[in-house]
């Protein structure tokens, strides 16, 4: 298969609309109700929402494809700190999935490369994320690529309060 990394557009909202919604239950339905998934679909996936992301400038969305269509998308948002780094220049990863079918193909690796070096060209000094508690498979990835455990914080997923991981690399040369 080939695949292609790119900057995302407006033309792409529908598409990461769909990707995300799909990916999100792939990776949590299993361990919340449906319930509290339902509203946080309903809440955070909108088209308007994904469209007003990929409008705003605090934003940078990068997207994989392959023919023509998006497998995998990275969001980060400029300037958005957590506990622990305030005193830095940085950017947070907010949402970083891959299609559940494509996983194990090296697109996380490529997807992250990218957004590392672009943090870098554009003068950050640390990468963020948060990640649930219960996801293993993503706090191994994260920390394969470099990320290191930072503290926690609140994640609510319709109406249940979840605790995420912060995770953080040092991405100065």
């Amino acid at each position: 298969m080939d695949f292609q990394i790119r900057f995302a557009t407006s033309d792409d909202a529908t598409e990461l609309r769909n990707l995300s919604e799909k990916t999100f239950r792939d990776t949590y339905t299993e361990l919340n109700t449906p319930e509290n998934m339902e509203q946080h679909v309903a809440e955070k996936f909108t088209p308007e929402k994904i469209e007003n992301d990929l409008q705003s400038t605090d934003n940078q969305h990068f997207v994989i494809e392959s023919a023509s269509r998006i497998v995998a998308f990275a969001k980060l948002v400029k300037q958005h700190s957590t506990e622990g780094l305030s005193e830095k220049r940085v950017v947070e990863i907010e949402r970083f999935y891959v299609d559940k079918n494509l996983q194990g193909q090296q697109l996380g690796r490529k997807l992250m490369g990218c957004c590392v070096a672009w943090a870098r060209q554009n003068d950050f000094e640390v990468i963020w994320l948060g990640v649930w508690e219960k996801n293993e498979n993503a706090m191994r990835f994260y920390q394969k690529m470099g990320f290191e455990f930072l503290g926690k914080h609140t994640f609510v997923l319709g109406m249940d309060v979840q605790t995420d991981f912060t995770m953080k690399k040092d991405i100065r040369i």
